[in-house]
């Protein structure tokens, strides 16, 4: 993870904020070069704090390519 260590930028955390109910975790961990706990941890501190909006109780789909033809929903 290439910013793993390194202080959020406003950039990042603006990111974060919103698109993270969109691409979830796994992709926003890609995204920021940061791991997935990281990501958990900032958005955990960003939602007491009132700055990112509570979650709703929903799940982001991964569409998972075998090949191509073939897709699974996860």
């Amino acid at each position: 993870h290439f910013n793993q260590g390194q202080k959020w930028s406003k950039e990042d955390t603006d990111y974060l904020i919103n698109w993270y109910h969109i691409v979830g975790v796994e992709e926003m961990s890609l995204a920021l070069g940061r791991s997935e706990q990281t990501i958990f941890e900032k958005v955990c501190k960003l939602r007491r704090k009132g700055i990112m909006p509570k979650g709703k109780n929903s799940y982001n789909l991964r569409l998972l390519r075998l090949d191509d033809k073939e897709t699974i929903i996860a």
